[in-house]
């Protein structure tokens, strides 16, 4: 009987541990480039003096609502969103824009290795390579060191990331 109770204890806590809750899906917004554009608006300060919190009309940003939907067939892999579990917030092809540049644009999304992955409450993500492939993810790996490796690609290990179905 002891064995008994021991195998049962034992399946439980091995199952239980699989049933963790992710936010894969939920909104989040892509981190954006700023690029300084003040350079002849006398409103503007210099690149050097000028703040993008309070200087915001002197800077473009990248992706913007226009470039998503001009490029409506990129996807684009954003990292270290705070608003997200893992970090990372994904943008795949085919969604629709934005109303806003406020409004998010994009999904919470982590490394994969299977579509079990992905759970999410709508089920429509699976795990896909969004960028790269994994060769030269592997060969930057191998010929850059780890401190530049860390630096472009933070820690990244593979290619695929939860993205919605396509």
């Amino acid at each position: 009987m002891g064995l008994f109770a021991l195998a049962c204890s034992l399946g439980f806590f091995l199952t239980a541990g699989s049933c963790v809750e992710t936010d894969v899906g939920a909104p989040c917004n892509l981190a954006q480039n700023a690029t300084y554009v003040g350079k002849n608006d006398p409103n503007c300060p210099s690149k050097e003096e000028a703040n993008v919190e309070e200087h915001r009309s002197c800077f473009e940003f990248s992706p913007s609502r226009e470039d998503l939907a001009a490029g409506g067939d990129k996807e684009y892999v954003s990292f270290g969103a705070a608003e997200c579990d893992n970090l990372t917030c994904v943008r795949s092809k085919g969604e629709p824009v934005p109303e806003t540049d406020e409004a998010p644009n994009g999904t919470c999304s982590g490394e994969c290795i299977t579509d079990q992955d992905c759970s999410s409450e709508d089920g429509k993500f699976v795990c896909r390579e969004l960028f790269l492939d994994q060769a030269f993810l592997t060969q930057l790996r191998e010929n850059l060191t780890e401190e530049e490796y860390a630096r472009y690609f933070g820690r990244i290990q593979n290619t695929k990331f939860c993205a919605r179905a396509e």
